[in-house]
């Protein structure tokens, strides 16, 4: 399916590793054109773009990693991150265990498990009434294989005997 955009927000922090939080903002000329620019009083003049993002060496490293890994590295990438996040789904369904996850989306949202596996596995916390209240969520990233995956469901199944 195609969708038609007049904008994107890449974080490089998270799928493309980057070491330290840095992002990329595209969008059209005529959304650029109706921008407010934000008025820097050093500069005598105004800055289109996001604050905090005056780095020079960020770019380049976020370029670095587009020309090393490429279009065809990053297309496999983002389907095998789509495929893993789906398994966990299903992984946790499979031991009815209460999930959610967008169908285009490596972020799987889930009833909220015991503290302790939440320090384990560095969740973060969510609440949302309309699921339910407390929930978790994992954004199922290149190190979340397999086995990652199902580690982390098989301390879930322990939780529900107990």
């Amino acid at each position: 399916r195609l969708h038609k955009l007049d904008s994107i927000a890449v974080s490089g922090h998270k799928f493309f590793g980057r070491d330290s939080p840095c992002g990329i903002f595209l969008t059209t000329k005529e959304v650029l054109a109706k921008q407010t620019p934000f008025e820097i009083a050093y500069l005598n003049g105004s800055m289109p773009m996001i604050n905090c993002s005056r780095s020079a060496v960020n770019p380049l490293k976020f370029y670095w990693i587009v020309k090393q890994i490429g279009p065809d590295g990053f297309r496999e990438q983002a389907n095998q991150l789509l495929q893993n996040a789906s398994y966990l789904k299903a992984r946790l369904d499979a031991i009815g265990w209460q999930s959610w996850k967008g169908e285009f989306s490596n972020t799987v949202f889930f009833k909220r498990p015991s503290d302790a596996l939440m320090k384990k596995y560095n969740l973060a916390p969510e609440h949302d009434p309309r699921f339910g209240g407390d929930l978790a969520h994992v954004v199922v990233m290149q190190q979340a294989d397999k086995t990652v995956l199902d580690a982390f469901v098989a301390d879930l199944q322990k939780e529900l005997k107990r």
